[in-house]
């Protein structure tokens, strides 16, 4: 991660003082850290960053952490026009336990902001048996409750007669990858912090067949952990595996398409 700091003065004009990071005059990054007035912040790197911090870029992404303030900025900038209304329509409304997400967006940008979510990353977890206080079916279950989730508050949020008969997906996702879940030991409970603009209102085929997939991914994802035998041993069992999927299968039908 890179670390960069300045100091601005708000009753003169805005100056940057970088001791890390230069950025060309006009980059999208500059122009944000300018108007949501971020005085210390780090860049997370994820997979799916696209940034580039010595050009100006058509389409970029990138996750601010405001250390200070302790908050998070996912910022999409000329990136995924085609489908961030219905995505702003949702995240903007939608009542999430843990954490309180927000959104702007305007012609160039669309951002989530959210406030951290307690307890620690799933993934870490996973890597250290000593550290599950949870069991893996509880991983599963939460992200089953997770699916539900965003389809109640779809069926809330997305009132008009248009989307009768819809349900409210969010895509294919990978359920073990590091900075998407969450697990608090204290209250139990789980939350998923990584959020894309993959909401989208399906029919019911293409639901599922977007909830099958993630179904099976993690359970691949899962046999990569060849190191934690904890994992290996609730993998290990391909019939098992399959009964599982269809444990989720029969859960979406129950709790989803009900």
């Amino acid at each position: 991660m890179t670390i960069s700091t300045y100091d601005f003065d708000l009753d003169k004009q805005v100056i940057f003082n970088y001791k890390e990071t230069d950025l060309p005059e006009g980059h999208f990054l500059h122009k944000f850290l300018v108007e949501f007035q971020i005085e210390k912040f780090e860049i997370v790197k994820t997979r799916s960053t696209e940034l580039d911090l010595e050009k100006i870029e058509p389409a970029q992404k990138v996750v601010i952490h405001d250390l200070i303030k302790d908050e998070f900025y996912k910022i999409y900038y000329g990136m995924f026009r085609d489908r961030i209304k219905i995505n702003e329509e949702f995240y903007s409304n939608a009542h999430f336990q843990n954490n309180l997400v927000t959104t702007y967006y305007t012609d160039d940008w669309w951002v989530m902001k959210s406030t951290r979510v307690p307890g620690e990353d799933v993934y870490n977890f996973l890597l250290d048996e000593s550290k599950m206080v949870f069991t893996m079916d509880d991983f599963l279950d939460a992200m089953l409750h997770t699916l539900k989730f965003f389809n109640d508050e779809g069926k809330r949020i997305f009132k008009d007669n248009k989307y009768k008969d819809k349900y409210c997906s969010i895509g294919e996702v990978d359920w073990v990858s590091k900075n998407n879940m969450f697990y608090c030991p204290d209250t139990k409970q789980f939350t998923k912090v990584d959020h894309e603009p993959n909401i989208g209102l399906v029919k019911k085929d293409v639901y599922m067949n977007n909830a099958i997939r993630s179904f099976i991914a993690l359970f691949g994802a899962l046999m990569a952990f060849q190191g934690s035998q904890h994992i290996m041993d609730y993998v290990a069992d391909g019939k098992n595996i399959l009964k599982r999927i269809e444990y989720c299968m029969d859960f979406v039908e129950t709790n989803v398409f009900s």
